[in-house]
């Protein structure tokens, strides 16, 4: 991260003592969308063992007692995306930008159970706003104009949704079935990554260009708290379907709803009114894709 902060101050500085009476402002939008790339262990969805789901696995337990444990790995990075750039030129070739890309992820599977006692499935994706500042280079053809961008992702505001259902057969007596679902809410701290694109632009008008392009982000987000938004435990009866006294979300004590994620701590007496400490956890959001759109220029 040190070398790429570096890299584009010098570029900065170099496109700063460079003079040119082809100085633009220019503003680019459009859309996207982005594939996962690499992979990596998932987060730990249910740090209250309610769904039996251990992390990032997707685990078969059969009749004889024996388990099929499948690995559950990758990232959160895929899904669609809107983003408005501003930019600057300070020469044909090299500009400055500051970007703005809401993300709205995919749901993934982050961990699953099934077994002749319960079947459970914990399902999570992100959502957000990420703030790009980067270097535009481009050789400044006419017509079909290439180009590169290389800078920071910063992601600025937005959230973690987890989805946990958990489903036992008779799990309240013969012929009572109980379902549990759970909405979990995992918020970020400061975290920095980094992502680049190559592109072409072609002319449609004086000031006008459509463009296109390939995008990589490598990010990992590192998790601040979680808060349990919803917690719901209903039975199936012959008699119809009811809520179960006693495990709905009023009832569970803080310590169950809200947890504090820490780099190190030290562990005591749980305290129900307090939010628990749990270990840091990050979320990989790293992607490829492309991205299509306009773009205006200001200049003359």
């Amino acid at each position: 991260m040190k070398k790429v902060s570096l890299i584009l101050c010098t570029i900065m500085a170099l496109a700063a003592g460079t003079k040119s009476n082809a100085q633009e402002f220019y503003v680019r939008g459009g859309l996207g969308y982005s594939l996962e790339s690499g992979g990596t262990e998932f987060n730990n969805a249910d740090p209250n063992g309610l769904t039996m789901i251990r992390q990032s696995t997707d685990i078969t337990v059969n009749p004889d007692g024996s388990q099929r444990i499948k690995s559950l790995n990758g990232t959160l990075g895929s899904g669609f995306k809107g983003n408005v750039t501003f930019g600057y030129m300070f020469n044909p070739y090299i500009g400055a930008e500051l970007g703005f890309n809401y993300f709205w992820g995919e749901e993934k599977a982050i961990g699953k159970l099934n077994s002749p006692m319960m079947q459970s499935e914990a399902k999570a994706f992100l959502e957000g706003l990420d703030v790009m500042p980067a270097i535009y280079l481009t050789p400044a053809f006419s017509k079909l104009n290439p180009y590169a961008r290389i800078g920071l992702l910063i992601p600025a505001a937005g959230k973690l949704h987890i989805d946990s259902q958990a489903y036992a057969p008779n799990g309240g007596g013969e012929g009572v079935d109980v379902n549990v679902r759970a909405r979990t809410e995992v918020e970020s701290r400061f975290s920095v990554g980094f992502a680049g694109a190559l592109g072409v632009t072609y002319p449609i008008g004086p000031k006008l260009h459509l463009f296109g392009e390939i995008e990589f982000k490598n990010l990992s987000i590192k998790s601040k708290s979680a808060e349990i938004k919803e917690y719901e435990t209903t039975a199936m009866t012959p008699a119809g379907t009811i809520l179960v006294p006693g495990q709905q979300l009023a009832d569970l004590p803080k310590n169950e709803t809200h947890f504090q994620f820490e780099d190190e701590y030290t562990q005591g007496a749980e305290n129900p009114d307090a939010a628990r400490k749990i270990p840091t956890q990050y979320v990989n959001a790293s992607g490829f894709g492309f991205n299509f759109g306009v773009r205006y220029s200001f200049g003359k």
